[in-house]
């Protein structure tokens, strides 16, 4: 049964130019922003999250330049903090910190890059702060291909997701980690089909129950620092702790394919034995500016590839 969100509370956020709205919330690799049932379709994107707490419907449209128009639908009214919360909320998710400015003046003197910033001027690089979402992704993700780690995915918000329903939509939100902990791993493993990686979202979820944290949070901290933070979590390494900060390129056997073939120009025999050395030329040709670089990249594949002669772009 869906929880019907029938109060509305309207917002205007505003984002730094350059702002490209359509690219920031529906990227061309198809990236969710905040949940996998979400929608965009007529330069608008229905979806949800959880904020504050509670389950919150949320509708986010392009008001005009460097502004957002936010439909936000609860049961409740909102108090005046909680509004001060979602907006915080909606504009990180949105990418407001974002130095765009200094990543393109970076990004202009290299090669690559400078197609890609050209090609997705204005896409800020950001998503919702959903921890758990992230941590679930980054476990399905752990030795699958993408199309088995979907179906774990949506395994897991089809039986343990929360539904709502706002402005005649129903979205699933991304379980709470409370919510896993209280299952057995058994369930996970039979029911979502996780195999061995039940027992790792099962203690996450379990951690995180006990031991809350924010990527908001973790944005104060370094990169280093953040990554230590992430790590504790059960079943989750550096390259995992990678896809759930968002803030460090995180290296596999397929995109180190892309990567020697666009950086290196050359297809490595054996990519997986590749990836410390690829994560290195990465550091020292990017540096600070390495995740953003990461993201432009993989999201303009199909515009490199009549440069380079790259072999895989999904």
């Amino acid at each position: 049964m869906a929880i019907k969100l029938e109060r509305v509370t309207r917002l205007k956020l505003t984002i730094p130019e350059p702002f490209d709205f359509a690219l920031t919330v529906a990227k061309p690799a198809g990236w969710d922003w905040s949940i996998p049932t979400e929608v965009f379709e007529d330069s608008a994107i229905w979806t949800a999250a959880n904020l504050g707490g509670r389950p919150v419907g949320l509708k986010l449209s392009s008001a005009s330049s460097g502004h957002v128009a936010a439909a936000v639908y609860t049961r409740q009214e909102l108090p005046d903090p909680a509004r001060l919360d979602v907006r915080s909320a909606l504009e990180f998710g949105l990418g407001k910190s974002n130095d765009l400015d200094g990543f393109y003046r970076f990004a202009r003197k290299d090669d690559v890059l400078r197609r890609t910033v050209r090609d997705l001027f204005g896409m800020r690089v950001s998503r919702m702060d959903e921890i758990f979402g992230r941590v679930i992704l980054a476990i399905s993700l752990q030795m699958a291909q993408l199309s088995r780690s979907r179906q774990m995915m949506d395994a897991v918000l089809r039986l343990y997701g929360t539904r709502v329903r706002f402005e005649g939509r129903e979205m699933i939100l991304w379980p709470s980690p409370e919510k896993v902990a209280r299952l057995a791993p058994a369930d996970l493993r039979e029911k979502a089909n996780m195999g061995y990686r039940a027992d790792r979202l099962s203690a996450a979820a379990k951690y995180l129950a006990d031991n809350p944290l924010s990527i908001r949070e973790l944005d104060a901290l370094s990169d280093e620092e953040a990554v230590e933070e992430v790590m504790e979590i059960p079943g989750i390494g550096r390259y995992s702790a990678g896809i759930i900060l968002g803030r460090l390129a995180p290296i596999d056997a397929w995109s180190v394919i892309v990567m020697s073939e666009l950086l290196l120009g050359k297809t490595p025999e054996n990519p997986r034995a590749e990836i410390d050395a690829v994560n290195g030329i990465i550091a020292r040709r990017w540096g600070k500016w390495s995740w953003m670089a990461f993201a432009y990249v993989l999201n303009d594949l199909e515009n490199l590839a009549r440069d380079y002669p790259l072999t895989r772009l999904t």
